[in-house]
């Protein structure tokens, strides 16, 4: 199923793109054909160029300066002749090579039997050994002040002895006798180094590349066949030489054939390029078997992968989904270390780091819970004291001696309130409003013992008071105050002072009294839970009060202790602001 999903989707694009890939590959070979067609230009430009260059060295010389451009005072014979003919003569092979000319003839209109065509003088010929040859008939009717010469204008003596293509120049030399002797300069060269040039150019199977003149003669082809078969005339080159700088479609014989033309200005040659297209129909048949063979095997491995890869995410995954369904059952455990470094890999990591997190925050979930338990039924058992109690009770009993029945209600009224208050467990979180009500009743309590010494001064804004505190929070440390500040004075009076604001989402509570003060080191125990049990009573519900908070609410919170020995004490208490406890933090719902 999978080979065949892959496989349509490959045949429908073969089909949509196989006329594009023809146009494609068409394109691209005639753009190669192009780039390498006008490389190979330039070449052939150079050949003819080192032609023309050994001419104009040998037409420059001394001897033919002094013959072609000067009036001799001897006869022609003799000058061809001397010595300094001879010199020339033998100086001339230095023109020779391979590459360059193969055999240089300056032709004079003398006798044959003329002295002048000696052995000693082979570079020079008669005229009349060459008057029957296509070059001389251009020459004698037309008169063209220079010709480079096809092996069709050349005789097959020239061709078979001294090269099959040639540039030929005019000259003449004046005796003092006023006679003018009709001259040819003669430079051969072998076709062969152009032809070589053309088929290292040509790289298409049946592409064919040739040189032509004016005259629709032929200088050199890759394939004298196809040039043949593909022949472009001058009318043809003339008409379309200018009209495009890359190939021109034509039909020849029926096929469609793309045809360059690039002209050779020195030579007054011009050299055809020409790519049929069935070559190219041929190519676009093996790309495209290239490319269906490439498509069937990458599907393929394609297939085998994705089935390799399939099976082996789907059991990795699998893996991971049996191990997270059973949280359902228990908590996370980790699975082991993956060997692969992938996304699966990556996700068991990840799986596993959050099963440690889990596991760690319920430890800790469970250690602060039982952390809260303690800090709770510690804060509770510190406010339920005997003594107090008894105390209270005294103070009780004494009024009803004393026959103050009004005082009495009032005394029972508050006790009871305020034990209230204190075990009432329905709900761990109250109002502000009750927590400053039991800390008020508390006070009143403390001021029947002690004459009425303490004042209990609440400075809270009233929008303040819905606001969520965890109960039995201000009454230890009104405690505090009172037994281990205002007490101490030798007074025994004070004053405790309570304010609210809040800032930024916290609700602050600053309580202060005016009693002996602590010093930094009693302030620093009191809240690690050090400070050691006096005859007076202890500072283990303060501790518990602070604790309670950090666990409820995080380390950031709690409360915060500032003394001066002497003048008093101040302790700001921190918690988050709420009106709603289902706006707590996540903490408060540990125990």
């Amino acid at each position: 199923m999978i080979a065949i999903t892959a496989a349509i989707p490959m045949f429908l694009a073969g089909i949509f793109f196989s006329t594009r890939l023809y146009r494609l590959i068409t394109s691209d070979t005639l753009r190669q054909e192009q780039i390498r067609t006008a490389e190979a230009a330039p070449l052939l430009q150079d050949q003819i160029s080192k032609v023309l260059d050994q001419y104009t060295q040998i037409r420059n010389s001394a001897f033919c300066e002094s013959i072609f451009s000067k009036t001799i005072n001897t006869t022609v014979p003799d000058v061809l002749t001397s010595e300094q003919a001879v010199t020339f003569s033998q100086n001339i092979s230095r023109y020779i090579s391979p590459n360059g000319l193969s055999a240089v003839r300056i032709y004079v209109d003398l006798p044959s039997d003329s002295a002048a065509f000696t052995d000693d003088a082979r570079v020079f010929a008669p005229l009349r050994s060459v008057s029957a040859s296509y070059w001389y008939g251009i020459f004698y009717s037309t008169h063209p002040s220079e010709l480079f010469c096809p092996p069709l204008y050349l005789s097959v003596s020239e061709k078979k002895n001294l090269g099959d293509c040639a540039y030929i120049h005019p000259a003449s030399i004046l005796d003092s006798s006023g006679t003018v002797t009709k001259c040819y300069i003669a430079c051969y060269f072998s076709s062969s180094s152009l032809r070589s040039i053309l088929t290292e150019h040509v790289s298409q199977e049946g592409s064919v590349s040739y040189i032509t003149n004016e005259r629709d003669a032929m200088v050199t082809t890759t394939d004298s066949r196809l040039s043949g078969i593909y022949y472009m005339n001058y009318n043809s080159i003339q008409n379309n030489l200018m009209s495009s700088n890359g190939f021109l479609a034509k039909r020849v014989l029926g096929e469609t054939v793309y045809v360059s033309y690039y002209y050779l200005p020195d030579a007054n040659w011009f050299l055809v390029s020409i790519t049929p297209s069935a070559p190219l129909r041929k190519s676009t048949m093996v790309y495209w078997l290239r490319l269906v063979l490439s498509w069937s095997v990458t599907a393929v491995l394609a297939i085998c992968v994705a089935v390799f890869l399939a099976r082996s995410l789907t059991r990795r995954i699998r893996a991971v989904s049996d191990q997270m369904s059973k949280v359902k059952n228990g908590p996370p455990v980790p699975m082991e270390s993956p060997d692969e470094n992938d996304e699966i890999g990556e996700l068991i990591d990840s799986y596993n780091y959050m099963a440690r997190q889990i596991n760690n925050l319920m430890e800790q979930q469970k250690k602060q819970s039982e952390e809260l338990r303690i800090a709770e039924f510690r804060s509770l058992q510190a406010q339920i004291n005997p003594h107090f109690l008894y105390n209270t009770m005294e103070v009780i009993n004494w009024m009803a001696q004393q026959g103050r029945t009004k005082e009495i209600n009032q005394a029972v009224r508050d006790l009871s309130r305020f034990y209230r208050l204190t075990l009432s467990r329905k709900d761990s979180v109250g109002t502000l409003e009750d927590e400053i009500e039991h800390a008020t009743i508390y006070v009143r309590l403390q001021n029947m013992r002690f004459d009425n010494g303490i004042d209990f001064v609440v400075d809270v804004p009233d929008e303040m008071m819905e606001y969520r505190i965890p109960r039995l929070t201000l009454q230890p440390v009104i405690e505090n105050c009172i037994l281990h500040g205002i007490l101490e004075k030798e007074s025994r009076k004070g004053t405790i002072v309570l304010t609210g604001w809040i800032e930024e989402g916290t609700m602050i509570l600053l309580i202060s009294d005016d009693g002996i003060g602590m010093s930094p080191e009693k302030v620093k125990d009191i809240l690690t839970g050090r400070i050691e049990t006096t005859g007076k009573g202890n500072h283990i519900a303060i501790y518990n009060t602070h604790r309670r908070l950090q666990i409820l609410y995080g380390e950031d919170y709690g409360l915060h202790y500032s003394s001066t020995p002497g003048h008093g004490t101040e302790v700001e208490l921190r918690i988050p602001a709420y009106t709603d406890s289902s706006q707590l933090p996540p903490k408060t719902s540990l125990h």
